[in-house]
């Protein structure tokens, strides 16, 4: 009985460690990472390209293009590193952005819209790189976290149809969709209002209604019509960072436009979206799936 339970063991332990090998491999094999690759003039604009080998095989491929968090005014796309990795290593290209960040400096000519043209010009940029190559990138997914999916969202609904590379679909982890005293309360509409245009907005202006065209200029829920791309999106349900009713906002929109969509819900996760990993695992699969079915058409 003992060999046997030794010979069990022995079995066990190989089968782990073949499982660990395989996830390595699956991490760290299979596709070229392209580091700092320049889409435009500034210091920022920069990206890293995954490619993965199946690329080569495909007659065309979609790119996802991640864009990180940090408020529009910090972050780098070194922490989207993993997220991306672990796209790749399935089989997908992916373009892991920098961008112009707001900051005290840049307060005054800052915009969110120079950002959108910035995302324009990563994805031809990445188009044009993949050709070199000799791969063929005709379709995208913009993909992000926090304020990167703001953005991400801003972008697909409001840019859908004048972007470089069609946009198939947007996924959104605990992004700010609906900019609005309603959703955010009077003192953070304003600095948010205020960060992504420059402009100075008064509580007056709120009420009045004055402000209403300038917050639906940045919001992505104001965009979303019956031709808005297919969307996944996952929200915490105790985020103190991003008001969970900004998942209810689009899910509205979604609704009443007949838009495709996944909402992932995390009831006890706050911003980081890690309390509820059986959860986290269905965004990531759901997200996997969209890639299969928009990238394939």
């Amino acid at each position: 009985m003992k060999k046997i339970l030794k010979y069990l063991s022995g079995l066990l332990i190989a089968a782990l460690l073949l499982l660990v090998a395989w996830g390595l491999v699956s991490y760290f094999g299979g596709y070229t990472i392209y580091r700092d690759v320049s889409y435009g003039e500034k210091e920022a604009n920069v990206m890293d390209v995954y490619i993965p080998g199946e690329a080569y095989r495909r007659e065309s491929n979609g790119v996802i293009l991640f864009i990180h968090g940090g408020s529009w005014s910090g972050g780098d796309k070194a922490d989207e590193t993993i997220r991306c990795r672990m796209l790749a290593s399935k089989g997908y290209l992916v373009a892991n952005v920098n961008y112009t960040l707001w900051s005290e400096e840049t307060a005054d000519t800052y915009h969110v819209s120079k950002v959108l043209d910035e995302l324009d010009a990563a994805l031809l940029c990445v188009q044009e790189f993949a050709n070199q190559k000799g791969i063929t990138v005709d379709k995208a997914a913009t993909v992000g976290y926090s304020a990167g999916a703001h953005l991400a969202m801003l972008y697909a609904y409001s840019r859908a149809e004048t972007a470089p590379i069609e946009i198939v679909f947007t996924a959104s982890l605990a992004g700010p969709a609906d900019i609005s005293p309603e959703v955010w309360g009077e003192d953070m509409t304003i600095r948010v209002a205020h960060r992504l245009t420059g402009m100075e907005i008064s509580p007056e202006m709120l009420r009045s209604g004055e402000a209403d065209d300038v917050l639906a200029s940045i919001s992505p829920v104001s965009f979303i019509d019956e031709n808005t791309p297919p969307s996944l999106i996952m929200q915490g349900g105790k985020d103190t960072v991003v008001p969970p009713t900004n998942a209810d906002s689009l899910v509205e929109k979604f609704t009443a436009n007949a838009v495709p969509y996944d909402y992932v819900y995390l009831k006890n996760s706050d911003h980081s979206l890690l309390q509820n990993p059986i959860q986290h695992a269905r965004y990531y699969k759901t997200l996997l799936e969209y890639c299969r079915k928009f990238f394939a058409k």
